[in-house]
């Protein structure tokens, strides 16, 4: 299994029984810094107010369909005034509000599943954002290394230049490797305004400053994957309760093909004399009996089924190839670290003394050089490739919502 150490937290869920807005509020009350700044994002709040719209339909579907009609008539008829009042109801004989309260429901679960969604890929992009930054100034300070390492070895190298013991070469080879290293500080530091640029979009009062992610990670450890998180899984979630306001709409188009009668009273005057009536009256489907409109229902309910199983089996296999991402990058991230355990400045010192006392020669301590700077990147990218592969695989698995970061 996988152990979340002292993250335990909540998904964003709002009770449809009571369609509460202040349980959402209540819940945002206890938002971690970045929960609260993701829930300033435009997308998750356009995800809210549809939500919030959605609730209002919901209550809007549980009223009844038809309203009663008033209706009231005057004429006069040589010296006699005829006029008359009365009330029509139409029936709902085949119980349609009910499926309309039911499709209200779903629908509003289907936006709290689509909010959910929306939350976590807002968060799950936003930590992508900050780890790519924090590696790209790991970087960006191993090629400032560099760079400084090149200017104190020109100064060594111009003196002993002068004293006859190097090579024009030698001097040579220092500028081009120094050039390269100028080529890699500018990537780095466009690597890291693009990222702060990312995170800034993502999380509006971010600062360089602040100080999100810890440097030791997000404290996971021995990970599984749990069936019933794919289950539910908002993007699962959301496939599934499409399908059921599919499979109940279908009900509703049955019902509305099948025709309610209308009963009427009225009472009034003609002439002299009192007048009380009765009327019904009942639609008679002959021209259309809405057959087409059923058909058509049941194939986009059957579209929508395997649209469900569709995600379902994707999300299954993404959280599977997330999963075996994650085992692998932390497997060779933590055979690197073992491998190079102390050696990153022994091979320093090492190369400074060899070439110092002459027993290499400059080319090969550059070299040698070189080849210590790709071991220390290469580092720097398996450890940002495994704890990228953290985020994907907790949002492969609906678990991002999680993390109290």
């Amino acid at each position: 299994m996988y152990i979340f150490k002292n993250h335990t937290g909540f998904f964003l869920f709002v009770s449809f029984a009571a369609l509460s807005f202040q349980s959402v509020a209540q819940n945002r009350q206890n938002d971690t810094w970045v929960d609260s700044q993701v829930n300033k994002n435009p997308a998750v709040i356009e995800a809210r107010e549809l939500l919030n719209s959605s609730a209002f339909k919901a209550k809007s579907l549980n009223q009844p369909i038809y309203n009663p009609n008033l209706e009231t008539s005057y004429e006069r008829e040589g010296d006699g005034n005829n006029y008359s009042i009365g009330f029509s109801q139409t029936i709902d004989l085949n119980d349609k509000k009910s499926i309309n309260k039911n499709i209200g429901k779903l629908s509003y679960i289907a936006d709290q599943n689509r909010l959910k969604a929306i939350f976590e890929q807002t968060k799950a992009d936003a930590l992508t954002a900050l780890i790519k930054w924090q590696f790209a100034q790991k970087n960006a300070a191993l090629a400032f290394e560099q760079e400084r390492q090149l200017q104190r070895l020109l100064t060594i190298v111009d003196e002993k230049k002068s004293a006859g013991i190097l090579e024009p070469l030698d001097v040579e080879l220092i500028y081009l490797n120094l050039s390269k290293t100028l080529i890699s500080i500018s990537e780095n530091q466009i690597k890291l305004k693009e990222t702060e640029v990312k995170i800034k979009e993502l999380l509006p009062d971010w600062t360089p400053e602040k100080v999100v992610i810890p440097v030791n990670g997000l404290g996971l450890s021995n990970y599984r994957i749990d069936p019933n998180w794919i289950v539910q899984h908002p993007v699962v979630e959301l496939a599934k309760t499409e399908w059921k306001v599919k499979q109940i709409s279908t009900r509703l188009i049955e019902k509305t093909s099948k025709a309610d009668p209308t009963i009427g009273l009225s009472a009034g005057k003609n002439d002299r004399e009192n007048i009380v009536g009765i009327t019904f009256s009942m639609p008679i489907n002959i021209r259309n009996n809405y057959s087409d409109e059923i058909k058509a229902s049941y194939s986009e309910a059957l579209a929508a089924e395997a649209k469900f199983q569709s995600v379902y089996r994707q999300q299954t296999f993404v959280a599977k190839a997330n999963y075996e991402s994650l085992l692998t990058s932390k497997k060779y991230f933590e055979q690197w670290r073992t491998l190079t355990a102390g050696r990153a400045d022994n091979s320093a010192k090492l190369l400074n003394v060899s070439w110092e006392s002459g027993d290499i020669s400059t080319s090969d301590y550059l070299t040698g050089l070189s080849q210590r700077a790709d071991g220390l990147y290469s580092g720097i990218e398996l450890e940002m490739q495994f704890k990228l592969r953290e985020i994907y695989f907790l949002l492969s698995i609906g678990q991002i919502s999680h993390l109290k970061i």
